[in-house]
């Protein structure tokens, strides 16, 4: 197992790389999931059967979870531990995409996004901390 040395950094010169992917794709992932939808919003009105202002917060459930969570994650992630803290809100997230994919109706579509939202505030409020933590501060 890698340890960090006095300044919290990782010896390895591969493993960062492999930290630098992940982090990567998690606040790719989280950051487009935000606006990606609005290109459904019609499609989603027609195949749930529904009014399109509620069709509405499925993006609007996301982007205000998000931004009421992400300080608090970020928080979260300094009591406890950032890794751990990041691990799990990848697995949220991944467990809110799926949901959202299997939801029928448009309510649960919206309560799934709120779930998917949670996890993507702590892959985004953890991410560049990870970062800074994992590479040299010359680089």
């Amino acid at each position: 197992m890698l340890k960090p040395t006095t300044s919290g950094e990782v010896n390895s010169n591969h493993v960062k790389w492999y930290v630098m992917a992940s982090v990567g794709m998690g606040i790719f992932l989280s950051t487009i999931d935000g606006s990606i939808v609005n290109v459904a919003l019609p499609s989603l009105v027609k195949v749930l059967n529904t009014e399109f202002a509620t069709v509405q917060w499925v993006v609007l459930a996301y982007l205000l979870t998000l931004a009421t969570v992400i300080l608090s994650m970020g928080r979260l992630g300094d009591m406890l531990d950032k890794k751990p803290v990041y691990a799990i809100g990848f697995a949220i997230f991944t467990l809110g995409s799926v949901l959202c994919g299997l939801s029928d109706t448009i309510y649960a579509l919206i309560a799934f996004r709120v779930l998917q939202a949670l996890g993507a505030s702590m892959l985004m409020a953890l991410g560049t901390a990870i970062l800074t933590e994992t590479f040299p501060t010359s680089e």
